[in-house]
């Protein structure tokens, strides 16, 4: 014979009876996955001075993208290889150089690293380089401006959006 009472196999939480041991798994779940989600990536951004550098890794067998980047690494891996990750090169348009140290060393595995490439103050074809950072700060305003525009014309009416009616409310007079 089972002698059970009501109140042994279940907690009332508003009405709603939930069992005690399946409410305590429920929230060690929820608690176990949020530290397990949490922080599992270090990112580490990488820029240049003047921008559009070409950023690659150190020995060349990774082509990142155009400076500004953000590469992201696995915390894990990050940690098992002491916080080394291949170091960068970055390259301008006038085939300008500069790199950091290969390997480079991410100290903070929870914020990551920002590095800024200089460009060699030496090095030939300053004038190309600027015209490129140039162009690539306008190709950026315009982008924004669109952005801008585009925002502004869903907050201030448009596409079912009224400024005085809700979301999907037509007024016809």
């Amino acid at each position: 014979m089972l002698n059970l009472r009501l109140n042994d196999c279940f907690m009332d939480f508003g009405g709603f009876p939930i069992m005690r041991r399946s409410a305590k798994f429920t929230v060690l779940g929820v608690l176990g996955t949020v530290l397990l989600l949490s922080g599992c990536t270090t990112y580490v951004s990488v820029a240049s001075d003047p921008e559009g550098a070409v950023i690659t890794s150190a020995d060349g067998s990774e082509t990142y993208g155009r400076a500004p980047v953000t590469i992201e690494y696995d915390r894990d891996t990050l940690e098992a290889n002491l916080g080394k990750v291949p170091g960068f090169v970055a390259t301008w348009p006038s085939g300008a150089k500069a790199a950091t140290e290969a390997p480079y060393v991410v100290r903070d595995f929870k914020y990551g690293a920002q590095i800024e490439l200089q460009r060699p103050a030496d090095a030939p074809g300053l004038e190309e380089d600027l015209r490129f950072a140039l162009e690539q700060a306008q190709e950026r305003a315009k982008r924004a401006e669109a952005d801008r525009r585009r925002l502004q014309l869903y907050y201030q009416g448009g596409w079912m959006h009224g400024p005085f009616f809700g979301p999907g409310f037509w007024y016809f007079p």
